[in-house]
């Protein structure tokens, strides 16, 4: 079963033009739906002018990346179609892409998959299961321009 949002219509590039107030656009790519929606709405409630958009497989978060532009992809490792890492390593290979910040978020915490992770490029990698703290630290270790709400 193929499940992915469509995201809202944004300019050509996927990003705010610089009048409107600045946004954190995230690409959640997870095929487990209360996680994706845990995260989504965490990161929703945390960072002002938020918009996450989701794919539940691989070859929709392609599909999606190719069209618009994020300034986070915060991805799990093991979902149907293209895997985490194959997405990761896609990205790297492609110049509107290859700095995108990438978050791997997985349940694979063994010293290969770490490792590969590492080879291919990603920016942080976060063990299941995760808290919101630790993911909002990542998130605004590589998007430092982008700060939590204070509470």
């Amino acid at each position: 079963m193929r499940r992915f949002t469509r995201p809202r219509k944004r300019g050509k590039t996927g990003l705010n033009s610089n009048s409107d107030p600045p946004k954190l656009n995230i690409l959640l790519v997870e095929d487990d739906t209360s996680t994706r929606r845990f995260i989504k709405s965490a990161l929703t409630r945390c960072f002002p002018y938020c918009q996450v958009d989701e794919a539940a497989e691989g070859n929709d978060a392609r599909i999606i990346l190719e069209t618009l532009r994020y300034n986070v992809v915060l991805c799990d490792w093991d979902i149907p179609g293209m895997s985490g890492g194959d997405i990761l390593r896609w990205m790297r290979q492609h110049p509107h892409l290859s700095k995108t910040p990438f978050i791997m978020i997985t349940g694979f915490k063994d010293a290969e998959h770490v490792l590969q992770a590492k080879q291919y490029g990603v920016s942080d990698y976060i063990v299941k299961p995760i808290t919101i703290d630790v993911l909002l630290k990542k998130i605004q270790n590589v998007s430092p321009d982008f700060e939590e709400k204070s509470f």
